[in-house]
């Protein structure tokens, strides 16, 4: 123990002022090094195991039909009938609604009277032409009157010509006063009602294909090159419905656009027709889908969930421990089947955290816990 010496006087003496100093800076340092060593976050870690293997990657399509349209007029017009409701299953070629044709039919009926008209004036003016050759014979009749005749029924027919593509021209807009089924489907929505104005440009019903179907789902950015350089991706379409059957079918197509705020592109899968399983499904239905991944000169690591902090922006990071502190390194992620993550790396030998990541930042000090081994 520490004592201080006085002179006669009852003061310290210098040494004993220093010791007592030193003494003072001593207790203080050990009381900061405790406190800092509270801070510290107890954490557990993990040394994951390098694979090369390839991954399968777990998703949520949506059924969509190949063929789906939304019907408009082809004329303006006046509702007369509707033919179809909602839930109605038509074929090809059915007539599903009919303008208002009064008008057009009167049309129609001018044009056919101008066209017999210009017939019969035809037939006239043949007839007078017949005649003057039948003179011309005898050469009682001048060439100049032949010419002329011949001239007549020249311009008689070209109004019949005319006359005739002007009946049919009318003929086709009576025609698509009618609105017909451009293939088989059901109808989905009716926006339109008997007494309305419509025009070309208004959307009356949506008609959608049951057959010919496809899966469309969105596959995060990091893996648009695995799938952009691979001829075939074989994936499985598991139906989210009791019972149902694994469909097996391959990628058809990939939208090379990236979603700027889910960061995900766009791929499709084209359903095979008349197998078991595909009939239970329908337009707008969800099913998981399950793609082997292409294979990768790339190493993985797997690590538990609870190893990835998702930040705001979207991205995400892992933690590792860096001389007793929290080390963030930015990396992707995907899911594997365990529900375990898969993350590109190479580090094996590095102590991953796998608890308390939400209270991590970088530079964090942290006290491994629990050494845990990955099989």
């Amino acid at each position: 123990m520490l004592r201080a010496s006085v002179d006669k006087n009852g003061r310290l003496t210098s040494l004993s002022c220093i010791c007592l100093y030193l003494a003072l800076i001593f207790s203080a340092s050990v009381t900061f090094a405790q406190s800092e060593q509270t801070k510290a976050i107890k954490v557990d870690v993990i040394y994951p195991n390098s694979s090369k293997q390839s991954e399968t990657l777990t998703l949520t399509g949506t059924v969509e039909a190949k063929q789906n349209a939304f019907l408009a007029p082809l004329v303006s017009g006046l509702v007369a009938d509707i033919y179809v409701e909602i839930g109605d299953k038509i074929k090809k070629g059915q007539a599903l609604l009919q303008l208002d044709t009064r008008l057009i039919e009167l049309e129609v009926q001018e044009a056919q009277a101008n066209l017999s008209a210009n017939e019969i004036n035809v037939a006239e003016a043949k007839r007078l032409y017949d005649e003057v050759l039948a003179l011309s014979k005898k050469q009682v009749v001048a060439q100049t009157l032949i010419a002329e005749r011949r001239a007549f029924v020249a311009n008689l027919q070209a109004q019949v010509a005319r006359a005739r593509a002007v009946l049919e021209r009318q003929q086709e807009v009576l025609r698509r006063h009618r609105l017909v089924a451009p293939f088989n489907g059901v109808i989905a929505q009716r926006n339109v009602d008997v007494g309305e104005w419509v025009s070309q440009q208004s959307s009356l019903l949506n008609v959608v294909s049951e057959q010919n179907l496809r899966l469309s789902f969105s596959v995060p950015q990091q893996y648009f090159n695995r799938f952009n350089t691979q001829e075939t991706v074989a994936l499985t379409v598991l139906p989210n419905t009791p019972n149902a059957l694994a469909i097996s079918a391959s990628l058809s197509r990939l939208v090379p656009v990236t979603d700027s705020v889910s960061r995900t592109f766009t791929a499709q899968a084209d359903l095979p027709q008349n197998i078991q399983g595909v009939s239970e499904l329908s337009v707008g239905m969800s099913a998981q889908v399950e793609l082997d991944l292409p294979n990768s000169s790339a190493q993985y690591i797997e690590l538990p969930r609870s190893a990835i902090k998702q930040h705001p922006d979207g991205g995400s990071s892992v933690f590792v421990v860096d001389n007793n502190k929290a080390k963030r390194i930015i990396t992707d992620y995907s899911m594997l089947a365990n529900g375990n993550v898969s993350v590109q790396s190479t580090q094996t030998k590095l102590a991953y955290i796998v608890t308390g990541i939400e209270l991590l930042s970088d530079g964090t000090p942290v006290i491994p816990n629990t050494i845990r081994q990955t099989r």
